[in-house]
């Protein structure tokens, strides 16, 4: 079992990452007594006026900036996790609980930000205090506060990465986006958390790349970014839409602790049911500009950015600068794998051919997923403009990633990869998320060991792995039917200043699916 301690709080390592300082029976049955009496949340609940959460910079020169750092200060130094007063309380909270990955993964968090505010208030002793949020589609930089290693920053915690430019996506605020949940076509909430969420967790790194994030004081800022971003998303009109009040999909309460619930309709909205809003309420339009760094990268680096690798690098994906040339992002080289047979995984679900035993390192790689010819024609006959076919059990198609690890020092975080399917030759960056499926990087292995821990996963094929699904859209979908025979799934690393070399995940097998389930 391995531990890591930060300023006086002893949480586990990714080894044993599901199991906090209490195991989940031991954290429900202190938090029972705890809360009962102590937390001041039916006082603050019922606030008469709406509260304003500001932006970082804005906040920080208000009096609240001192009840902030005074209240983390306290919370960080109580080293009794069964204290709800405590800062390794709140993590455990987020290791026992989070929804990641699945449903009500805004819905939960606007919740818990919520709670650990009031908590916040009461260490602090001041009851007007909000949390700030950090807005890094404007300053993409973690604020200097943050960032100061001073032994009394009660702010600081050791990380990776500072700057998180290239995690973030203007995908989510597409006009296409106009579905919330999950299971829709183009779902806010999968987008959301696939890109900037998750990405951001990555860049970062330490600790923030794991479940244990709440450790890191950013973490929270981050969150209320999230939380800020999807109730813009919620007013900006354009024909989108959360579910009605009265919709089943708000049906129960979610769990923070044994005596600390929500009803879920009560996170529908910050203003009528939380009483609190934000500075700024708009979604963003445009991605912030890079200030040159070194030889013109631009701050972004595809991998650790030695000399003798940097032309490779940037021939992938080309600087993000200010000006109006294009980014150009060429699809990485094949690798020569093994390749996996076609087989029946489920009763619904077929793979129709894939690859074994990728090694992600800080060189971007593609494979070829290459159905047999059988496999082909069913693909054509599914997929195709006239499918789904009437006669046959399956109706869409899905990218499975199994028996995924950690390898190496991958664990600490600092990069990311995206996953595109039939990457063209070359292409413009801003056309590239065409083809984008998703991220793969240590936050979502985290989740996805989370999801095995709360048994809502079954995990990877070989023991001690995960699995992460990615489902084609119907553009996607479409482009596989065009040439079911040369399938091509490329991974294009993204790293941060700070990135470990060497190799940092493995994947046991790339696989393409047909499911039974209905297409996005």
């Amino acid at each position: 079992m391995t531990q890591r301690q930060y300023h006086g709080l002893v949480i586990q390592g990714r080894q044993t990452m599901h199991r906090s300082v209490f195991t989940r029976r031991d954290f429900l049955k202190g938090a029972s007594a705890l809360l009962a009496t102590a937390l001041p949340g039916q006082r603050l609940l019922a606030q008469t006026s709406a509260a304003r959460r500001l932006d970082w910079n804005t906040f920080r020169n208000t009096r609240d900036y001192g009840s902030l750092v005074d209240g983390i200060s306290r919370m960080r130094e109580n080293t009794n996790a069964s204290d709800k007063r405590s800062w390794a309380y709140w993590t455990n909270v987020h290791l026992n609980f989070c929804p990641h990955g699945i449903a009500y993964f805004l819905a939960w968090h606007r919740g818990y930000l919520y709670y650990f505010e009031q908590q916040l208030r009461a260490v602090s002793g001041n009851k007007a205090l909000v949390l700030p949020y950090w807005d890094y589609y404007n300053t993409p930089e973690i604020p200097g506060e943050f960032t100061n290693p001073s032994p009394f920053n009660s702010l600081y915690l050791s990380r990776q990465n500072s700057n998180v430019i290239d995690a973030l996506s203007l995908a989510p605020f597409a006009g296409t986006v106009t579905n919330m949940q999950r299971g829709l076509t183009n779902p806010f909430e999968v987008l959301m958390e696939d890109q900037p969420h998750n990405p951001v967790h990555n860049i970062i790194g330490s600790t923030m790349a794991t479940m244990q994030s709440p450790t890191d004081p950013i973490f929270w800022l981050h969150h209320a970014n999230v939380d800020r971003l999807w109730s813009a998303w919620q007013q900006a009109g354009g024909g989108r839409t959360t579910p009605s009040a009265g919709s089943t999909y708000w049906a129960g309460t979610f769990t923070y602790a044994s005596r600390l619930t929500m009803q879920r309709s009560r996170t529908i909205d910050t203003r009528s049911q939380l009483s609190y809003y934000y500075q700024n309420e708009t979604m963003p339009t445009s991605l912030p500009a890079a200030q040159t760094a070194q030889a013109g990268t631009g701050n972004f680096m595809l991998a650790s950015m030695r000399q003798d690798d940097m032309a490779l690098q940037l021939a992938q994906l080309g600087p993000r600068t200010s000006g109006a040339a294009p980014r150009l992002l060429a699809r990485p080289a094949v690798a020569d794998l093994a390749a996996s047979p076609s087989r029946q995984i489920s009763g619904s679900r077929l793979s129709v051919g894939g690859v074994l035993r990728i090694p992600l390192n800080e060189n971007s790689i593609s494979v070829k997923l290459q159905p047999d010819q059988a496999s082909a024609d069913l693909l054509q006959r599914t997929l195709g403009a006239t499918a789904p076919q009437a006669t046959g059990p399956y109706r869409s198609a899905l990218v499975v990633l199994d028996s995924v690890r950690i390898s190496g020092n991958g664990d600490m975080g600092g990069y990311f990869y995206h996953l595109y399917l039939d990457l063209p030759s070359s292409t413009d960056v801003s056309s590239a998320n065409a083809y984008r499926i998703g991220s793969v990087g240590p936050f979502e292995i985290a989740a996805a060991e989370h999801r095995v821990h709360m048994r809502q996963d079954a995990g990877g094929s070989e023991p001690g792995t995960v699995t992460l699904t990615f489902a084609l859209n119907r553009e996607l979908s479409a482009l596989v039917a065009a040439d079911p025979r040369n399938v091509t799934l490329s991974f294009v690393r993204v790293s941060g200043n700070s990135a470990p070399g060497g190799e940092v995940i493995r994947v046991g097998e790339a696989r393409l699916e047909l499911s039974t389930e209905t297409p996005q």
